[in-house]
């Protein structure tokens, strides 16, 4: 019966670690795409951002666009402290934010009004 209980809570427990978001991830790829002579940056808010780090390129003009689906917490009150930015999200639709352009080696950093959630872009 020990055996069980612990097979049982052990089975549980990488079943809730395999089920954690995917906040964590880096993204460029399917993340990215260029309209014209712009990047557009695709971030999910929702329980944090997602992708949480962003590898971009460097020296073209830049867009992240916030995509948000029945979104209820904080990650909807976006701010980017370097940039001035401070964005209250609709729960669902897309937010778009000029980044302007980027030297290489600049990172931008935004969080949610509570700074429990946290995104980073690279630009390289």
């Amino acid at each position: 019966a020990l055996v069980f209980v612990v097979l049982t809570v052990l089975g549980a427990g990488i079943l809730l670690f395999s089920l954690k978001p995917e906040s964590n991830k880096e993204g460029s790829g399917d993340t990215i795409s260029t309209s014209g002579d712009k990047q557009i940056i695709d971030l999910t808010a929702k329980g944090g951002y997602s992708p949480s780090v962003i590898n971009a390129a460097a020296d073209k003009d830049t867009i992240l666009r916030v995509n948000t689906n029945n979104t209820f917490d904080c990650s909807t009150a976006l701010t980017i402290p370097k940039l001035g930015v401070q964005k209250n999200l609709p729960s669902t639709g897309k937010t778009e934010i000029a980044l302007g352009i980027q030297k290489a080696g600049a990172e931008i950093n935004g969080t949610c009004s509570m700074g429990m959630y946290s995104f980073k872009i690279k630009f390289s």
